[in-house]
């Protein structure tokens, strides 16, 4: 239990089921929990036949969903087919490569994500490990959301490797009900202080209108917030600027993992 946490909040916007574990340990170091996702993850109802990895050198997944909607599909397609073994997987954070590696039987050696030394969990880390073999990259897979960066799509294209993209969710925002509405307008008000956990760009908007439509703007500025990506702390700085913020806000960078979210939060609550 932290002391110094007590009567502190935090708000989890991840997408429904990401936020569970992580709840139940900051309810254990005594902060209380708001599981509030941001945006509902929907699955796009397509007809066209998979892509299959052996047609390709690299499936990047973008993100935890890409990774599950695009193995979900597969393995209902092949049930009893492995991963061949001259394709490699990649994503863009560790959490994504974790979950391939545990749930899909892809081989870790198969798999690139950047590690702990790189800088960043995300588009750039990931094209700085991918380097040394983009000459034996001939076709490669993007599988993605349905809107999003396109920057490592046009990074192969530039290096002259085709490059084929499948979008197989959509993000909507979610809009929060009275009951949700009530719980964060009493955490906003309570004496301790309130901590988001943003994750991503379309996330903070989401969260943004959801404040404006309830009312809560003025208690919201003065949030603390935890981003994982100084893209995210940026798109957030310029929505509190947008609504009349005038001294920057609390924001604390960490990586995406479990692990460090749960650090950054703590601390951020206690400061």
């Amino acid at each position: 239990m932290l002391a110094a946490a007590t009567e502190a909040s935090v708000v989890l916007t991840r997408p429904h089921g990401k936020n569970e574990a992580l709840a139940t340990r900051l309810a254990q170091a005594g902060l209380n929990a708001l599981i509030l996702p941001a945006l509902h993850i929907e699955p796009l109802d397509r007809q066209a036949p998979l892509p299959l990895p052996e047609h390709y050198d690299l499936i990047v997944f973008v993100s935890g969903n890409a990774a599950r909607f695009y193995m979900d599909r597969l393995a209902a397609l092949r049930p009893a087919a492995s991963w061949p073994a001259a394709t490699r997987a990649a994503t863009v954070g560790a959490p994504s490569a974790r979950y391939l590696q545990d749930y899909s039987g892809i081989p870790a050696s198969q798999i690139l994500h950047p590690g702990a030394q790189c800088a960043t969990q995300d588009s750039e880390g990931l094209w700085a490990v991918l380097q040394p073999m983009l000459a034996d990259l001939k076709r490669v897979l993007i599988v993605r959301g349905q809107a999003g960066r396109e920057w490592l799509g046009e990074r192969f294209q530039q290096a002259g490797i085709q490059v084929d993209r499948l979008p197989l969710y959509n993000r909507r925002a979610a809009i929060w009900d009275r009951r949700q509405g009530g719980a964060l307008a009493a955490a906003l008000h309570a004496p301790g202080p309130c901590v988001f956990l943003l994750t991503s760009g379309e996330g903070v908007d989401a969260v943004q209108a959801n404040i404006l439509r309830l009312g809560l703007q003025e208690a919201w500025k003065r949030s603390r917030f935890v981003a994982i990506h100084e893209r995210v702390a940026s798109r957030l700085q310029s929505a509190l600027a947008a609504s009349g913020k005038v001294e920057s806000p609390m924001v604390k960078l960490c990586q995406p993992d479990d692990d460090a979210i749960f650090q950054a939060l703590v601390r951020t609550a206690s400061l």
